[in-house]
């Protein structure tokens, strides 16, 4: 969730801004609009998580932030004066996208797809990844608007595009389901677990007994 590059919108807001040609006077008021497109897209994702289910909102925000990362760097390599605002609208969509699906959905799913014994080993994982991806991107981000410029948000829309892709094709619904349905949701579509299940040739195994 960390690498989708929506923290360096954040670590460098002014710094995107300006590279994007809004006026100087107006950065600070742009940047104070980042948080409150944060704070919409947490409220709406709180209203609509149990309606729209897990799923949909993860996948439909990954591929919504590849988009306007696509758009956003398409803007940043034009030098037409309405460009600029194009720029700060492609952020702000882009925000909004993020909190409403990954923000919002990422942390609630350990605790449906991992059972009681698994949870803190999952989430000590999971807090490790998230602040040691945070660091990564918060130093390599200037780096990467060095080398890159322009095509800036290039690794971030890579990065988009395969979560979006592991989530459409390995990730299943877990809204309003049991522990035992989403595991054997997962087993269904673990295709190595099918190759080995349809290879076997073996007697068949024993599952009850007359006790």
């Amino acid at each position: 969730m960390q690498l989708c590059g929506n923290d360096s919108m954040y670590f460098y807001a002014a710094y995107v801004f300006q590279e994007a040609g809004i006026p100087q006077d107006t950065i600070p008021y742009v940047v104070i609009g980042t948080g409150s497109c944060e704070l919409i897209a947490s409220v709406t994702c709180n209203m609509v998580i149990d309606y729209a289910g897990r799923r949909p909102l993860l996948l439909g925000g990954y591929i919504l932030m590849a988009g306007w990362a696509t758009v956003f760097m398409v803007a940043l390599s034009q030098q037409i004066s309405w460009m600029p605002y194009l720029s700060m609208a492609c952020i702000f969509a882009y925000i909004l996208s993020f909190g409403i699906g990954p923000a919002g959905v990422t942390g609630v799913l350990p605790t449906e797809i991992f059972d009681q014994m698994s949870r803190p080993a999952a989430y000590m994982i999971c807090g490790s990844l998230l602040w040691f991806n945070l660091f990564l991107v918060g130093t390599a981000f200037p780096f990467i608007v060095k080398n890159l410029a322009h095509f800036c948000y290039v690794p971030f829309l890579v990065v988009c595009i395969c979560t979006a892709l592991y989530i459409g094709f390995f990730l299943p619904e877990t809204k309003g389901k049991s522990f035992l349905e989403i595991s054997e949701e997962f087993r269904k579509r673990n295709f190595r677990a099918q190759s080995r299940e349809a290879s076997y040739k073996g007697p068949e195994e024993i599952r009850s007994t007359t006790l």
